[in-house]
C-alpha cells in the first residue's frame, strides 16, 4: 500500500514538474517601441478586429492609431452617432493629417446596419459632404464594403428566404456572364419562389451600393484620396462579385492610382491598411513565399470566399505592399498555410516541416483554417502534440474566414519582418516580446475560444433557454464568467506545455522567455460571436 502511494506521489510530482516547470530567469520588462507616426481610424464598427487589433498592430509598427471614443461608435443593433462621429473626425484632422475612414459607419452606422441598409440618401449625402470638407492635402484613405451574399439575419421576413436569395444571386451572375440556358431556366424558377417585395429589396441593396461606389470613386479621384472597396462574405458567383468588377472599372475611370483597389475581405481591412502605412513609412516591400501543408490547399475554396486560397493570399500580399518571392531562400516571410478539412487533416509530417522552417531561422507566419470550422481539422493541435516551438512564429491567425485570417497574418508578419530590419539591436527583445503578445491573443481567441469553446457555449446557453445572439444582461455575465474560466485554463496549458518552455528570442548573450500570461475577457456586444480579449504577457531573461 505504501509503495502504491509512493508511486502515485512520484507520478504526481513528475506531472507537476513537467507541466508547471519553466526555465529559471529574472523578470524582463520590455520598453514600448518608439512611436513616430499618427493616423486616425474611423473603424468599420466597434468590434475588436476593427479597432483594437488595428491599434495593436500599429503599436508593433511604431504607429499610434487613434480611434473615436466608444460612446460615438455602434453597439450591436445600436448604430454609431454619425453626426458626432463626423464632428470628431473633422476636429482630429486639424491635428493629424492622416486618416483611414470607413464609409459604412459614417453612412449607415456600422457594418451590420449597412446590410439592412439603415442609411438614407441624406446620410449618404452627408458623408460625401464630409469627405469634401476634410483639409486639403490630407492623407486620406476611404474604405467601403460591398454587401455580403447572405441577407441580414435580423431582417425579417427577408431572412426566411436566405437560401433562395443566395441561389438567385448566384444564378443571375452566371447567366449574365455566360448566357447559360440551363442556369437561366433555374433563375426564373427560383425567382418565382421569392416574394416580389423581398426580391426588389435585395436587388436594390446591390444597385444602391453600385451607385455609391461609382460616386465614391470619382470623389476620391478628384480629391486625391485612396479608395478601398472590400467584398464581404461571398461565393465564386453572385451579385457581390458583379459589384466588385464594377468598382474596379469605376476606379480606373476616376483615375485612381495603384493604391486604390478592391479586396476580398472586410473586418481585417483596417489592420491591413495599418500594415500598408508602416511599409510605406519604412520604404519596405517584404517578399513572401507561400508554402502549403498540402498541394491541393492552393486551389481550395474555403467557406465564405469568392476566390481560391492562393488568390486570396496574393490579394493580401499585394494589398499590404509586398511581393511574391521567387524562392524560399529570398523570402522575408514564409507563409505556412493550412486549409484543413475531413479530407485534408493535419499530420505530424506537417508539424515537422514547420519546425524545420523555424529552426532554420526563417520568419514564419501560419494561416490555419478549417473547412468545417472544427479544431480537429486544424494544424495547431498537431503542432502542440509535436512540441513545435510556436512561440517563435512571426504570426498566427485562424479566425472565422480564410480571408480574415490571411489578412491578419500577412499584416502582422509584414510589420514584424520590417521592424527586424529597422529597429536597433537593443530594441529587438521588446519587438519579439510585443509580437509574441499579439500572437498569444490570437491563439487564445482564434483557436481556444472560437474552435474549442464557442459551439459548446452556444449549446449550453440554448439548453438554459438563452439566445446566444441576443443575450440578456444576466446571461451575458454568465457567458463571460464561463469564457474567463476557460481562457484561464487554456492560457496556463499553452504556457506550461509549449510557449514558456523554450526561449522566444536569443540574441547570442541572453535568452528571453515567456513567463506569464495575463488575459482579460469580455463580450463587446450581447452575443457570443466574438470576444474582446486583451493579453498582457510577462517575460524573463536568462544569461547564456
Amino acid at each position: 500500500m505504501k509503495k502504491c502511494l509512493w508511486l502515485i506521489a512520484l507520478a504526481l510530482c513528475s506531472y507537476i514538474f513537467y507541466y508547471f516547470w519553466l526555465p529559471g530567469s529574472v523578470p524582463f520588462k520590455p520598453q514600448p517601441l518608439p512611436c513616430g507616426d499618427n493616423v486616425i481610424l474611423v473603424p468599420l464598427d466597434s468590434r475588436p478586429p476593427c479597432t483594437t487589433l488595428a491599434q495593436d498592430l500599429g503599436q508593433l509598427g511604431s504607429i499610434n492609431v487613434i480611434v473615436p471614443p466608444n460612446g460615438l461608435l455602434d453597439n450591436y443593433h445600436t448604430p454609431a452617432n454619425r453626426t458626432k462621429l463626423a464632428a470628431w473626425l473633422m476636429d482630429e484632422t486639424k491635428t493629424h493629417s492622416a486618416a483611414i475612414i470607413s464609409g459604412d459607419i459614417l453612412t449607415h452606422g456600422s457594418l451590420l446596419a449597412s446590410r439592412l441598409p439603415l442609411g438614407t440618401q441624406q446620410d449618404e449625402n452627408n458623408f460625401f459632404s464630409l469627405l469634401n470638407q476634410l483639409p486639403a492635402g490630407a492623407d486620406i484613405t476611404v474604405f467601403s464594403i460591398i454587401p455580403r451574399l447572405l441577407v441580414s439575419d435580423s431582417l425579417l421576413p427577408d431572412a426566411w428566404y436566405q437560401w433562395h436569395l443566395m441561389r438567385y444571386s448566384t444564378l443571375r451572375d452566371v447567366t449574365e456572364q455566360f448566357g447559360d440556358y440551363a442556369a437561366t431556366a433555374k433563375l426564373e424558377e427560383i425567382k418565382a419562389q421569392i416574394p416580389a417585395e423581398i426580391l426588389n429589396k435585395y436587388n436594390s441593396l446591390y444597385q444602391n451600393n453600385d451607385v455609391f461606389n461609382n460616386r465614391l470613386a470619382f470623389l476620391c479621384g478628384g480629391r486625391g484620396y485612396t479608395l478601398i472597396i472590400g467584398q464581404d462574405d461571398a461565393q465564386p458567383f453572385g451579385l457581390p462579385n458583379r459589384n466588385r468588377t464594377h468598382a474596379e472599372a469605376y476606379m480606373r475611370r476616376a483615375g485612381l492610382g495603384a493604391n486604390s483597389t478592391t479586396t476580398c475581405g472586410a473586418d481585417e481591412i483596417a489592420q491591413m491598411l495599418v500594415a500598408r502605412r508602416y511599409l510605406q513609412n519604412a520604404s519596405y516591400k517584404p517578399k513572401f513565399y507561400i508554402e502549403y501543408t498540402a498541394p491541393e490547399a492552393a486551389t481550395a475554396l474555403m467557406p465564405y470566399m469568392a476566390v481560391t486560397a492562393e488568390a486570396a493570399l496574393l490579394d493580401k500580399i499585394k494589398f499590404c505592399g509586398g511581393n511574391l518571392a521567387a524562392d524560399i531562400a529570398s523570402a522575408d516571410v514564409v507563409l505556412f498555410v493550412h486549409c484543413g478539412s475531413s479530407q485534408r487533416p493535419a499530420t505530424s509530417a506537417m508539424a515537422e516541416r514547420l519546425q524545420q522552417l523555424i529552426a532554420s531561422g526563417k520568419t514564419v507566419a501560419v494561416v490555419d483554417s478549417s473547412e468545417d470550422y472544427k479544431s480537429s481539422q486544424m494544424l495547431l493541435p498537431v503542432l502542440l502534440d509535436n512540441g513545435v516551438t510556436i512561440n517563435k512564429l512571426a504570426a498566427y491567425a485562424a479566425w472565422n474566414t480564410f480571408g480574415n485570417a490571411a489578412g491578419t497574418a500577412v499584416a502582422q508578419s509584414a510589420i514584424f519582418s520590417g521592424q527586424l530590419k529597422t529597429l536597433p539591436p537593443e530594441a529587438l527583445p521588446a519587438l519579439y516580446a510585443q509580437n509574441l503578445n499579439f500572437t498569444v491573443a490570437r491563439l487564445l481567441d482564434d483557436y481556444c475560444y472560437q474552435k474549442l469553446l464557442h459551439h459548446r457555449l452556444s449549446t449550453e446557453l440554448i439548453l438554459r433557454g438563452a439566445n446566444p445572439t441576443e443575450l440578456t444582461p444576466g446571461y451575458k455575465i454568465f457567458a463571460e464568467r464561463l469564457i474567463e474560466g476557460f481562457i484561464y485554463n487554456e492560457k496556463r496549458n499553452l504556457l506550461y506545455t509549449n510557449l514558456g518552455r523554450t526561449p522566444f528570442y536569443t540574441d547570442g548573450t541572453n535568452e528571453y522567455y515567456l513567463t506569464g500570461i495575463n488575459a482579460s475577457v469580455t463580450l463587446p456586444w450581447n452575443r457570443i460571436f466574438e470576444i474582446n480579449l486583451r493579453t498582457e504577457c510577462e517575460y524573463g531573461v536568462k544569461n547564456l
